[in-house]
């Protein structure tokens, strides 16, 4: 049943997405929530958070459009822990899934 709603909500989401857009889905494989998922441009210095006052729980995903470019990707969870994606080619039209994983944790 969840999976059912994620596909028709993706769905969705690439039926308005037009062609100049890309589709990025951050999937949380922890135990944790995540409290922040932050995207920016490469190089830039400016960084959205993209959930605002919603929280990502464990085993859900969040999907987002972005124009087509190289993406960075930073996540922080219910314990302060950051996972960091760098210099993601995303091309216009595609879909870039990040199953973020335990293992992805960002040592200190």
């Amino acid at each position: 049943m969840r999976l059912s709603a994620i596909l028709i909500a993706l769905l969705a989401v690439l039926s308005i997405a037009d062609s100049g857009s890309a589709t990025v889905e951050i999937c949380n494989c922890t135990e944790t929530e995540f409290y922040f998922v932050w995207v920016t441009e490469s190089g830039r210095d400016k960084w959205i958070d993209l959930l605002g006052l919603s929280i990502l729980p464990p085993d859900s995903s969040a999907i987002f459009q972005v124009t087509g470019g190289f993406y960075d990707i930073r996540i922080e969870d219910c314990e302060w822990r950051t996972y960091s994606f760098s210099s993601i080619p995303i091309e216009s039209g595609s879909c870039f899934v990040w199953e973020v994983l335990p293992v992805h944790a960002d040592t200190e």
